[in-house]
């Protein structure tokens, strides 16, 4: 069964010298068959299944599912002040 490794690139960032930085980030999935990287070393999660996959899928899922539901209950609560 193929496996695949998750990297995490950072995109940019902005510091500025202030405590509210940021750093933007993308993630990208690649077979391990073609990876030519060391992701023992750079991969986020390294040899993940299909299986992993969707697990991983299914809980960033109800992350934000959570949170986009507290989002919208704060806000109703503050129309409802």
């Amino acid at each position: 069964m193929e496996t695949f490794n998750l990297y995490m690139d950072e995109l940019s960032s902005d510091l500025n010298g202030g405590a509210e930085g940021f750093v933007d980030v993308q993630f990208r999935i690649v077979p391990a068959s073609a990876d030519d990287g060391d992701p023992e070393q750079d991969a986020v999660l390294a040899g993940l299944d299909i299986f992993d996959l969707i697990d991983l899928r299914d809980e960033l899922q109800g992350v934000i599912d959570a949170l986009a539901t507290a989002g919208f209950a704060s806000t109703e609560a503050e129309l409802d002040a």
